[in-house]
């Protein structure tokens, strides 16, 4: 009989322990998944502010070679003289006139190499943040805007070095040429 009723104790006992435990388990499952959709939340929200993170860098980047070239720009038109009607002013022998050129083109190259590395950096971050595409689109234009007015500086900068190495003679000749090609 002590048998019986030892075994019956026991066998109360590991219902109760089981009925607990599972009860104790359920509970720390349920507040684990609480945890796990907080964390997942929080995930998902710095990602989005990575994006917008990752595109304020990409435009501060974009900005700073914007105003590179504008820098760049002023200092080719105060360098050659260049008044409102893009005439040069200054006189300048061939080879500083050279000289100069390729020092600008160098600087306007430099700018055009960083956004083309903006560039790629953007395709990555379509690859890797593909829900904010439109934002890396739109820089992406605004890089490519920039690389062509870089390149038309590098064109505008080579017309003024040739005219300020050119007699005084030969750019009205130049000039009237172009201004007659215009009208007809």
């Amino acid at each position: 009989m002590k048998i019986k009723w030892s075994s019956k104790v026991l066998a109360s006992a590991l219902v109760v322990s089981l009925a607990f435990s599972t009860a104790s388990f359920a509970n720390a499952q349920s507040s684990d998944n609480k945890k796990t959709e907080q964390t997942n939340k929080v995930q998902k929200e710095d990602k989005s502010s990575k994006k917008t993170k990752v595109g304020k860098t990409v435009e501060k980047r974009l900005t700073s070679v914007e105003s590179s070239i504008t820098n760049i720009t002023k200092s080719i038109n105060v360098y050659f003289g260049v008044t409102e009607d893009a005439i040069v002013d200054k006189k300048l022998s061939k080879k500083a006139a050279s000289k100069k050129y390729n020092s600008y083109k160098g600087k306007l190259k430099a700018d055009i190499n960083k956004l083309r590395a903006i560039d790629k950096q953007l395709a990555s971050y379509k690859k890797k943040y593909k829900g904010n595409t439109a934002e890396f689109d739109a820089l992406a234009v605004k890089s490519k805007e920039l690389q062509n007015l870089a390149k038309a500086e590098i064109q505008r900068v080579k017309d003024l070095a040739e005219q300020a190495s050119t007699p005084k003679e030969e750019n009205k000749k130049q000039t009237l040429q172009v201004i007659q090609q215009l009208n007809n």
